[in-house]
């Protein structure tokens, strides 16, 4: 009875069980009915999900760690698709821009980690100047800024999101519930969607995002004594509607950009998902949105 006890109180152990009581009965679901299409992207969930979890139970750094990898590749994944990566000057000082974020995070340190994204901008937008070359350097400018503010910044919301005292239940509900969302967006849609609302991705439908943002809003009071449990009753509430609606843009803006690349994926790493880019575009949006709403009314990260 005490370790229930004690599990119920422990995010990591908490969300770590019930992960892989999910995991199984899927697979079993998958292979017993059996649906083909589903066993490479489950099977590729094997790897991901240990890069989730054992960062986590080894400490915060090694999480931080993780997360400044994960932006690190999502930068080059983009540089690739976009044509940037061709142009190094850029691309090295994006990486480190990124370095310097993941340092900041380390640190602990709130003021430099905001700081950081701006003095980087403005160190790219004089590499016209330093290197003389200004063919299509706006475009080059601008690549490298999305680049450093979505994959280098939004994402680093994340690590940073384990230096609070609840960081562990913030990360884990964050994570699983947005890709739960998508999920969700994507079941509703397919069983009662019928309205269609954007051309950027036909699939998407009005009834599956409104049934998906009212399913994660009552996912959120579920785990309300599990991920935040001194949380106001408003503030979950809030987080659920954040959790769906910054998931379901954070996606669209991804697929925005792919429509404009006409690529499918941003690549090939993950068999059945595409590249990091594609598994954690709706992470871009909620990790920072979930941050700041939780600080403002919370703290309890970093200082300076």
């Amino acid at each position: 009875m005490w370790q229930i006890e004690h599990i119920l109180h422990s995010p990591i152990q908490f969300y770590t069980l019930l992960v892989a009581l999910l995991y199984i009965s899927l697979g079993l679901f998958i292979w017993i009915k059996p649906l083909e299409d589903a066993k490479k992207p489950f099977l590729t969930w094997f790897i991901m999900l240990p890069f989730i979890f054992v960062p986590l139970w080894l400490g915060e750094k090694y999480w931080v760690i993780a997360v400044g990898i994960l932006s690190i590749y999502g930068f080059k994944e983009f540089a690739k698709g976009t044509g940037l990566y061709n142009q190094k000057t850029y691309c090295i000082v994006s990486y480190l821009a990124i370095l310097a974020i993941t340092v900041s995070i380390w640190l602990n340190s709130y003021g430099i980690f905001m700081a950081i994204p701006v003095w980087f901008i403005a160190i790219i937008t004089a590499i016209p100047v330093i290197t003389q070359n200004y063919e299509k350097s706006i475009q080059n400018i601008a690549l490298s800024s999305i680049g450093i503010i979505y994959f280098g910044w939004f994402l680093a919301h994340l690590a940073f999101l384990a230096q609070s005292e609840y960081g562990l239940g913030y990360v884990l509900f964050v994570i699983i519930f947005t890709q739960f969302n998508d999920a969700l967006c994507f079941i509703w849609g397919k069983l009662f969607g019928k309205t269609k609302f954007t051309r950027i991705s036909p699939n998407k439908t009005i009834e599956g995002s409104i049934l998906a943002l009212i399913s994660t809003t009552l996912i959120a009071f579920a785990n309300w004594n599990i991920a935040f449990p001194h949380f106001e009753w408003w503030l979950v509430l809030l987080v659920g509607v954040l959790i769906s609606l910054g998931g379901q843009i954070g996606d669209l803006v991804m697929s925005s950009f792919k429509r404009d690349l006409d690529i499918k994926d941003f690549g090939s790493l993950l068999p059945g998902h595409g590249g990091i880019l594609d598994r954690i575009d709706s992470l871009l949006w909620v990790s920072p949105l979930f941050f700041h709403l939780v600080r403002f009314f919370h703290g309890g990260f970093g200082h300076g």
